[in-house]
């Protein structure tokens, strides 16, 4: 960075950034789809009298216009938004005349488009891109709208406020943290670790006992992190009907134990998780296809219009400059060029006198934007040039294979050079999959290692150079054909179908809804979420009720309130250190949203309900089963501070639809002192409001996001997932909370004596809130011995002293973790001699039977009770 943002100086909120940001980038796109149709307009003027040389510029202009129509009202729309959110009453006025001009002027295009189609065709004589008085009338209705827009915009702005009323804003937002005096405060909480459904298990023999002991009931939170939420959220919900939730020999804990396998329990639920990824799966492809599609159709006829590209007969030719015209090499590289330019110019000037740096990051900007646009434009006029230079120079299949050659041909080969694709990026993604399961793990043998290798480095960059690969040629293969066959050109129809694909992937279905969460969340609530009938049976609760989260997850009874946490994806420098990639998201009955260090402004939590209803007018998404999920969302193209290990494949996991995680709106966006979402009364308003809801649904073009990576703090909405993608023990939100004492119930999978989680929390804590941790997991150490002296051991975190205070305060720390020591009863002890790896079976297995179950709750119970037994922690628990 040059210097310190607005949003990390205070200088203006989060959502004021964010509506500034979505409105320039939609700017910029209507400023490119604009210009994308000069050439074409050029090319009719220059047909003039020619009908066949007319019409495929002239309609192709009209298809690029009625996407750039679109932008633009979308462009509109946001800087109207973007006024009235600085809450300025006369030019949000203002802005609104000069958005319905801009409307008015789309409307007036369309007219215009429809009436210049059928005016364009085979027999129709050329005329010119206009329709006399309707066109200029359009234009001057859109020039002033712009004009207007503009105005407000700039008088709307920290810099015109301050030339226009002479008045210094103050900065609206503040980094200050204030004593949270919540529900937590001298109380105790509970955390339970993610770890699947290892965690889950485990966790449940753990709070058995604490409820036993009356601990559970005492607490005032329990925290559940990924598989420790699937646990905690099924003891909290069950806990609100009944005092004994998950007693030995309970109806519930039976059905439990035949739930072992819940995400793929029967042939039913196999069926439907095999069509939910194919579901995805071909949405992802028909988003992918028809994109390339229509660049391959524009680059086409320009690269063909400019004689870039000419067909031979046999072959292809490829010339860069037509007729001796360096125009085009000119074009291509001029955006980089001006790059390169405002470099040279801030290295020249800093050489001969000092800088303002307003110039600097003038200079800057226009070196970094030319960049980001110079080099796609490189990329498409010169790099597909060249690659069908040397698919013409490649004929047949000696050079390239001719599967990949014949992904876009309509026949059987083409049919069969498909599926064979599909089929190899799923084998290499289950192979990439285990890999990172047993990552980490010391391979022994030159066999394991080589396997392992191949796993973990060699197929996640293959399957992305597959994928990248096969774009390229489907690309390069589309392109060919509008440069050189005039019927590719002309065959109208393929528009219609791309529109038609693109308005249902839109109206059918979203982001959210393609991922595999929905599955997920319905798996996880069948399974989990119980209550016990008056006949004593134990039946899932009904999957369509809305268990929303601020009133399922309350106290049940006067016992302990449910949290889940989760994260949120972001990748900005103004707020994540370096490789982060994240911030906390968490789930609490009374405020959702990003909590974290002193590097994130206030403004991130709303009320629950309120954001509840903005998810989803249906209060579907933010749900108990919702936040499990989510917080159980390891399988994701975007991990948190993980991404290191999942970058490579993040590209496969976004094509094949291996997507857990869910677009929920970013809560420091529409965050007032009052609810920005309450509820409505009346027909026409519940109309509207649901209407708006569910085209207000994340398009699919976060699927592009997701496989890139740049999610950001400034986005309307927040990619989020797994809890364990930021900490996996739920500790650091706990200390967040400044309780008295907290039990951590850890059955993390890190490696034997190294206590990872415990470190990763204890370096965390100390850097996001100042909480010096001191506690020592060296009783726990196995070491040479055969087993540890103890699975638990204590200690204090110390909390920074605030403004007004004296002392710093304290809260006292109960770790148990899931290490075989002690004596254990013999089922535990024989499971033990029969399985290895117990008690660190790796995530990616989530099939239990039921003594795998069993002896992972036996183990929470047994080592969770000889904590709570110890007579210094019984001791310590009961003075509270």
């Amino acid at each position: 960075m040059l210097g310190e943002s607005a949003g990390t100086r205070g200088d203006a909120t989060i959502e004021q950034i964010g509506r500034r940001r979505t409105f320039t980038s939609t700017l910029q796109l209507a400023v490119v789809l604009a210009v994308v149709q000069w050439p074409m307009r050029d090319a009719v003027h220059d047909a003039a009298g020619s009908a066949l040389g007319c019409e495929v510029p002239a309609r192709l202009s009209l298809l690029v216009d009625a996407t750039f129509i679109m932008a633009s009202v979308y462009a509109a729309f946001r800087a109207y938004k973007y006024v009235k959110f600085v809450d300025r009453q006369s030019w949000t006025k203002i802005a609104a005349i000069g958005s319905w001009l801009v409307f008015g002027a789309a409307a007036l295009d369309v007219a215009e488009d429809i009436r210049l189609w059928t005016e364009f065709g085979p027999t129709s004589p050329c005329v010119d891109l206009s329709t006399g008085w309707l066109t200029w009338l359009m234009r001057a209705a859109g020039l002033a709208g712009a004009i207007v827009l503009a105005v407000c915009y700039f008088a709307t702005s920290r810099f015109g406020q301050r030339k226009l009323y002479g008045v210094q804003l103050e900065p609206p937002v503040t980094f200050k943290r204030v004593k949270e005096e919540g529900r937590d405060a001298g109380r105790l909480v509970i955390t339970c670790s993610g770890g699947g459904i290892r965690s889950a298990s485990f966790c449940l023999g753990a709070l058995q006992l604490l409820r036993e002991k009356g601990l559970y009931d005492k607490a005032s939170t329990v925290i559940g992190v990924s598989g420790g939420g699937y646990m905690a959220a099924a003891f909290h919900i069950l806990r609100k009907s009944c005092t004994d939730p998950f007693s030995p020999g309970s109806p519930e804990l039976a059905r439990l134990r035949r739930q072992t396998r819940y995400l793929l329990q029967g042939g039913r639920a196999m069926f439907r998780a095999a069509l939910s990824v194919l579901f995805g799966l071909v949405v992802n492809l028909l988003l992918i296809g028809i994109t390339l599609r229509a660049i391959a159709w524009v680059l086409g006829w320009f690269l063909a219009d400019q004689q870039v590209v000419v067909a031979g007969y046999t072959e292809i030719h490829v010339d860069l400059r037509p007729n001796g015209s360096w125009f085009f090499i000119g074009l291509s590289v001029g955006l980089l060029a001006i790059s390169a330019a405002m470099f040279v110019v801030e290295k020249v000037w800093d050489r001969w006198a000092r800088m303002p740096d307003v110039i600097r990051r003038v200079l800057t900007t226009i070196g970094n934007f030319t960049l980001w646009y110079g080099v796609p434009v490189a990329v498409l006029l010169l790099g597909v040039p060249g690659g069908l230079y040397l698919l013409g120079k490649l004929p047949g299949d000696s050079s390239l294979p001719s599967a990949l050659l014949a992904l876009v041909d309509p026949t059987k080969q083409g049919v069969a050079s498909f599926s064979a694709l599909v089929l190899v990026l799923i084998g290499l993604g289950k192979s990439v999959w285990n890999g990172l399961a047993v990552e980490g793990k010391a391979a022994t043998g030159m066999r394991a290692r080589l396997l392992a290798f191949a796993r973990t480095k060699l197929a996640p960059w293959l399957a992305s150079a597959i994928i990248v690969v096969s774009a390229i040629i489907v690309l390069l293969r589309w392109t060919g054909g509008y440069a050189i066959d005039s019927s590719y050109q002309s065959d109208w129809n393929v528009a219609l179908i791309l529109a038609a694909i693109a308005v249902a992937i839109k109206v059918l279905t979203d982001a959210n809804r393609t991922s595999l969460h929905s599955f997920y969340r319905e798996r996880l609530s069948r399974a989990f979420l119980v209550k016990r009938k008056d006949n004593g049976a134990a039946v899932a609760l009904d999957y369509h009720l809305r268990l929303r989260f601020s009133d399922w997850a309350t106290p049940p009874n006067g016992g302990p309130q449910l949290v889940i946490a989760g994260v949120a994806n972001v990748d900005d420098a103004d707020f994540v250190p370096t490789q982060r990639d994240c911030v906390p998201f968490v789930f609490d009955p009374d405020q959702i949203g990003i909590v974290g260090d002193r590097s994130l402004p206030d403004g991130g939590r709303r009320q629950t309900a309120d954001y509840e209803r903005e998810a989803d007018v249906l209060t579907r998404e933010v749900t108990v089963p919702a936040a499990m999920a989510i917080s159980g969302a390891a399988l994701s193209p975007l991990t948190g501070r993980v991404n290191a290990r999942t970058r490579p494949v993040r590209l496969l996991l976004a094509v094949l639809n291996a997507r857990l995680g869910v677009w929920l709106p970013n809560p420091y966006w529409n965050n007032r002192s009052g609810p920005a979402f309450p509820e409505v009364h009346g027909v026409v308003a519940k109309v509207r409001r649901y209407v708006g809801s569910v085209i207000d649904k994340p398009g699919p073009y976060r699927l592009l996001r997701e496989a890139i990576g740049s999610p950001s703090m400034y986005d309307r909405r927040i990619y989020v997932t797994d809890g364990g993608h930021y900490e996996n023990l739920g500790l650091v939100e706990a200390l967040r909370r400044e309780p008295a004492q907290v039990i951590v119930i850890d059955a993390s999978n890190d490696v034997e004596d190294r206590f990872t989680a415990l470190a990763e929390a204890i370096a965390t804590a100390r850097m996001d809130h100042g909480i010096r941790i001191d506690i020592d997991p060296s009783p726990m150490i196995r070491g040479p011995k055969q087993r540890a002296d103890r699975a638990w051991t204590y200690g204090i975190a110390t909390h920074p002293v605030k403004d007004g205070e004296q002392t710093p305060y304290k809260t006292e720390i109960f770790f148990v973790k899931a290490v075989l020591a002690g004596a254990l009863d013999w089922d535990i002890e024989q499971y033990a001699v029969e399985h290895t790896d117990f008690p660190r079976r790796t995530t990616n297995d989530q099939f239990y039977d039921e003594w795998d179950f069993e002896a992972y709750r036996a183990l929470g119970y047994a080592l969770t009770q000889s904590l709570t037994d110890h007579h210094r922690v019984r001791d310590r628990l009961a003075d509270l």
